[in-house]
């Protein structure tokens, strides 16, 4: 009976753990996930692929890469977020 109230109580959390680790990705300032985060490859550019993750940065991806190769790099990223928290 205690390992089907643990399960059970393991099984119904487990939604409201994955939406924590959710928001702790994200940027507080305009939403979008940290940088790191978002660059799995660690190769310091947001790829398309990469930013199609995370909604928000997928939403935004064509306006934040304003050198227009197709990857986001921090500075690029962090100008977004800027003028994002400026329009608000």
């Amino acid at each position: 009976m205690k390992k089907l109230v643990i399960i059970t109580a393991m099984g119904l959390s487990t939604p409201f753990l994955a939406q924590a680790d959710n928001a702790a990705l994200l940027s507080s300032e305009a939403g979008t996930p940290a940088f790191e985060t978002v660059d799995a490859d660690k190769d310091g550019m947001i790829s398309r692929q990469e930013a199609s993750a995370f909604s928000a940065l997928e939403v935004t991806f064509d306006k934040a890469d304003s050198n227009k190769d197709g990857a986001l790099d921090a500075g690029e990223l962090s100008r977004s977020r800027q003028a994002a928290d400026e329009n608000k």
